[in-house]
């Protein structure tokens, strides 16, 4: 994804929260069995919900109608055990920063696991005492999927008793990464200069960490709950194909706008994005709805700056070839 910077800013904000949580356990009663185990229900009408749905489904793109995110839970770092687990991070992250010129190299990734191990992460940490689940191919370590290809982490959950998928988004310092061989046996770097491993330096689908580091460089965030459904294809089919407007697409459309809408606008309108691509309405009426929020002006001035840069990067390139 955005590599350091948003990380870092996506971070602290998030962790800010999961500080401010300590005055409980959560309100939500038990009716999920997280709310009373360290985590907190995060309500559906907040922007905070609305944000991790926006990033969570920009990341599975066109699966989104069959894997609905219905439920949210924060991690909350309470008592003295977490917050020690959340301090030992952050030295972490100094510590691998500091070792690569100020750059940590951390992402965001998902861990997918059942109800029952996720409680048991999120109070005793991970377990690092045996061989990963899926075999170990790529070496002892646990093994967390990146954000681009999210839907890997939760189609290899399994479906609790209400049918519901859960993976844990978490914030992972990766520092130096190297390619891992499948099926080297690797248990930790193979020199100083590294800190973890990759299944393909250029696409990587995995994110290995060794196990000795895995409690110190891997921090739960929330609890995804997802329904997945592939026998709906959710309403106006016929609005699915790709649009070919010769403008912007709305997800760049919404990156330009974010620099230059307020924080609370941009929530209401990666709502409404969210809904568009759950296939609640068709894209004329996204459009429509995005206009209606921004204004006309703003969003003319944002596709016009769009293209300039555009052009101003083609035009370069093509200076670079010559």
């Amino acid at each position: 994804m955005e590599g350091l910077g948003m990380a870092a800013r996506f971070g602290k904000q998030q962790e800010e929260k999961l500080l401010a949580s300590n005055n409980g356990e959560g309100g939500g009663g038990l009716a999920s069995g997280f709310e009373g185990n360290g985590m907190v229900r995060v309500s559906k009408d907040s922007e905070e919900f609305i944000l991790l749905r926006h990033r969570f489904y920009s990341s599975i793109g066109s699966l989104v109608p069959h894997c609905s995110l219905v439920d949210l839970h924060r991690v909350l770092y309470s008592t003295p055990t977490r917050r020690t687990r959340w301090e030992a991070f952050h030295r972490s992250l100094e510590a691998v920063a500091q070792k690569h010129g100020g750059n940590a190299n951390d992402k965001f990734a998902f861990a997918e696991a059942s109800k029952d191990r996720i409680i048991r992460i999120v109070n005793d940490g991970f377990d690092v005492s045996g061989t990963p689940e899926d075999g170990g191919y790529f070496g002892l370590g646990l093994y967390v999927t990146p954000e681009p290809v999210a839907i890997n982490s939760v189609m290899s959950s399994v479906a609790d008793r209400d049918g519901l998928r859960h993976v844990l988004l978490c914030r992972v310092i990766l520092g130096r990464t190297e390619e891992v061989v499948r099926g080297s046996g690797q248990s930790q770097p193979g020199s100083v200069d590294f800190d973890s491993g990759v299944d393909d330096m250029k696409f990587p689908t995995r994110y290995v960490v060794w196990y000795p580091e895995v409690n110190n460089r891997v921090l739960p965030l929330y609890v995804l709950s997802i329904k997945v459904d592939f026998r709906s294809r959710g309403l106006h089919q016929e609005h699915i194909s790709k649009p070919t407007s010769p403008w912007i697409s709305i997800r760049n459309l919404i990156g330009v706008l974010s620099k230059c809408l307020p924080h609370s606008t941009m929530c209401q309108i990666k709502k409404t994005h969210c809904e568009f691509m759950e296939r609640k309405f068709s894209r004329q009426q996204l459009v429509s709805r995005i206009r209606q929020v921004a204004g006309d002006k703003i969003l003319v001035a944002a596709i016009r700056s769009f293209q300039a840069k555009r052009a101003a990067a083609a035009s370069l390139a093509s200076r670079r070839r010559d």
